[in-house]
């Protein structure tokens, strides 16, 4: 099998393209290029994208080049930037770590209330292409339950998603029958190994407030909006709890016996 540096030129010379970061992930994943059992295949994807295309690095790669934030190329010209764009660049990328003290860095859309085991502790996610599974449980951000795809409330956790949910799954909340799903946005940033960073120490008021912006966008998709939210991170598949799975596959072979 190709290694991912090999995989991920491949990937550039047949779109004969530049492409983001995730959308070579993207490619790779559906085209079965290689194994995606790491938990964050984007970020390896990201990580080996930018040590090629930086001349101090060991893994340098004349053939890759940065053309803009997250998108690479494959060189096929020996025209080298301009001084110019290498400081535009290199500003960017400045901001873009300044940017990275607040912002949310996970996010799930519609995750099934039913797809949860609320005696568990955990809600599970991942990355497309059957990644390993994440638990987001003690994430931390904002919220939303909906029903029947409707935005039914916005609630807020500074401690755990999954105890507020299963809060307003109980019986003893008037909020439990009145919705189905729900989506989350969360400022802890995922391990390479799937496990939650800790919270970012400093927060911004005008970043807070591109981030309110963003989720509102994401979550509520007004029409006239013609494009999604600034500074979100990773959006995470709902993975259903095995035991769900489980039982569901005995209640099925129970009725083809019956």
């Amino acid at each position: 099998m190709l290694t991912w540096k090999e995989t991920i030129i491949k990937v550039l010379e047949e779109a004969g393209r530049p492409l983001h970061y995730a959308e070579i992930t993207q490619i790779i994943g559906d085209r079965g290029l290689k194994d995606h059992s790491a938990a964050m295949p984007a970020n390896t994807v990201n990580r080996e994208l930018h040590s090629m295309s930086d001349p101090d690095d060991p893994q340098y790669d004349r053939k890759i080049r940065k053309c803009s934030k997250a998108v690479f190329e494959l060189v096929t010209t020996d025209s080298p930037r301009s001084v110019m764009q290498e400081q535009e660049f290199d500003n960017e990328e400045r901001e873009n770590d300044h940017n990275h003290i607040i912002r949310v860095h996970a996010f799930g859309l519609h995750w099934e209330k039913d797809r949860v085991r609320w005696n568990s502790g955990k809600i599970l996610g991942c990355q497309p292409h059957g990644s390993l599974e994440i638990d987001f449980a003690d994430q931390q951000g904002v919220y939303l339950l909906h029903n029947n795809r409707s935005v039914a409330y916005v609630g807020r956790t500074t401690d755990s998603l999954y105890q507020r949910l299963r809060l307003h799954n109980s019986d003893k909340d008037h909020k439990s029958a009145r919705w189905d799903c729900f989506s989350w946005f969360g400022f802890r940033d995922v391990e390479d190994d799937g496990k939650l960073k800790p919270m970012p120490a400093q927060v911004k008021s005008n970043r807070l407030i591109d981030i309110l912006e963003a989720v509102l966008i994401e979550a509520l998709e007004p029409p006239i909006n013609g494009r999604r939210g600034d500074h979100l991170g990773t959006e995470y598949n709902q993975v259903t709890d095995p035991e769900i799975v489980e039982t569901e596959r005995r209640a099925h072979f129970q009725r083809l016996a019956s």
